[in-house]
């Protein structure tokens, strides 16, 4: 089965899907803007064509080609994905040209994908950013030199930032953390909220915000002061 339709400025499509005996493999184009994507495909699986997707739980494998996506990208792509309680990515990745072009970029920060429950008591370290697709169980610890992102329940404990890099962050679909540690600065957990939350340093001091005010962070860093979040 190949899902194609043509949009209505670009005679070429951001999103084909295949059919086969594995699951649903999503083939993302590399040359489409990310929101591009991520609107055809919201339209894709949940307007009209998203009866065709209806049914048991089926594994998904998500293709985005040779580019390089930040997490803040990953994170905007999951996203849609996860209006469909029937879908379970299996798979996320790019073709061989792309990490190899990553690794020649030696100031890009690593960016790791882990897929499963965080158990509680279970540590996870990784060197760059990590996306986590799953929950993070209470005194489960997860640590990354750049930022995490918690695609589900993060109850446990986060220290981005590991190493002393004050800007960077930690973010969750329900943000809800025993503790929260950026860089050398902990904080205790706040109030949960079944909303996408992320934390930073405004300066020494932890601020929590909604998703919704999130700026790409690469144009933060740029500048010597964050304007505050409310």
């Amino acid at each position: 089965m190949i899902l194609e339709s043509e949009p209505l400025m670009d005679h070429r499509p951001p999103v084909t899907v295949k059919g086969t005996r594995e699951g649903l493999t999503f083939l993302l184009d590399e040359r489409a803007d990310v929101e591009r994507v991520c609107a055809y495909l919201e339209t894709l699986i949940t307007g009209e064509t998203g009866k065709l997707f209806e049914g048991p739980t089926v594994d998904v494998y998500v293709d985005y080609g040779k580019r390089s996506l930040t997490p803040q990208e990953t994170w905007r792509i999951l996203d849609v994905f996860r209006k469909r309680d029937n879908f379970l990515v299996r798979a996320w990745g790019s073709a061989p040209e792309a990490r190899d072009a990553s690794r020649r970029h030696h100031e890009a920060r690593a960016q790791h994908i882990y897929h499963g429950l965080v158990r509680s008591g279970q540590p996870l370290s990784f060197d760059g950013d990590v996306v986590i697709i799953g929950d993070v169980n209470p005194s489960a610890v997860v640590e990354a030199t750049g930022d995490i992102y918690v695609f589900g329940r993060l109850l446990g404990i986060a220290h981005a930032g590991v190493g002393g890099d004050e800007t960077a962050i930690v973010a969750a679909a329900e943000f809800a953390p025993m503790q929260i540690r950026i860089a050398d600065v902990v904080s205790r957990a706040p109030q949960m909220r079944a909303t996408m939350e992320y934390a930073y340093l405004e300066g020494r001091e932890m601020r929590v915000a909604e998703m919704k005010y999130f700026l790409p962070w690469h144009k933060l860093r740029k500048r010597s002061g964050r304007e505050e979040r409310r």
